[in-house]
């Protein structure tokens, strides 16, 4: 199935690079049936009409797609690097994510926060890896919201924080689960989270979990943790 990308439903033509894609690397052509999605869940099956450089489409079905019963919500202190932001953005959406929320933490480097986190480039990235997953929802992401006001508003029933003390165990993510529920998981910084910000965290009701035995970077992190969120709603 060719899954594109067209974020009006009003609008029955493809934007220039969702064209070329379709010409130069699909080798699509006039009555070839394609699929379009608005990425909130509307799924279209239409036939392709080619001219020029333009690739419009008439609508022949139309259905609305039904969100899964249950949410992940990846709360992220972003990297240092653009490229480890884009790649996390890219793993999550292809798992199944709904909302990815970069905070500024204490450890966060504000200087370079524009710089590493460009919101426009974050969105196209999560199309791309929407359409490529055969998916239909696209992922809300945000940029800039402060740990402390952003941890308060968490609604989520199962409110979680990848933080391990030094010396206790605690219980994998994946055991925190619960079945057809929310899911919200702070994943910190390179610098982890400060302790005010963990005791902030348990005063708003989240709980600690592991993602493993090793130390993991920020990006493994996240894209670890929502894959383990996922596989336990699947099998549980």
């Amino acid at each position: 199935m060719h899954l594109f990308y067209q974020p009006d439903s009003k609008i029955f033509e493809l934007d220039e690079e969702e064209a070329r894609h379709s010409s130069k690397v699909l080798r699509l052509g006039s009555g070839d049936i394609i699929y379009v999605t608005n990425g909130k869940g509307t799924l279209q099956k239409c036939v392709l009409n080619v001219q020029g450089r333009k690739a419009g489409y008439e609508v022949l079905e139309s259905q609305q797609i039904e969100r899964r019963p249950f949410a992940v919500n990846m709360v992220i202190a972003p990297t240092r690097k653009a490229e480890r932001n884009e790649w996390m953005v890219e793993k999550m959406t292809e798992l199944g994510v709904e909302r990815i929320d970069f905070v500024i933490t204490e450890h966060t480097n504000t200087d370079t926060i524009n710089r590493v986190v460009n919101l426009t480039r974050l969105n196209r990235i999560a199309a791309a890896a929407m359409k490529q997953s055969q998916q239909h929802y696209l992922p809300i992401i945000t940029v800039g919201n402060k740990y402390e006001a952003f941890v308060r508003d968490v609604k989520d029933s199962v409110k979680l924080i990848a933080y391990v003390p030094d010396h206790n165990r605690v219980e994998h993510v994946f055991s925190k689960v619960k079945k057809g529920q929310g899911t919200t998981l702070l994943i910190g910084p390179e610098g982890d989270f400060s302790e005010k910000e963990v005791s902030l965290a348990f005063d708003h009701g989240f709980s600690t979990v592991s993602l493993g035995p090793t130390r993991l970077r920020t990006e493994t992190a996240a894209v670890a943790g929502c894959h383990a969120i996922n596989l336990a709603q699947n099998i549980l």
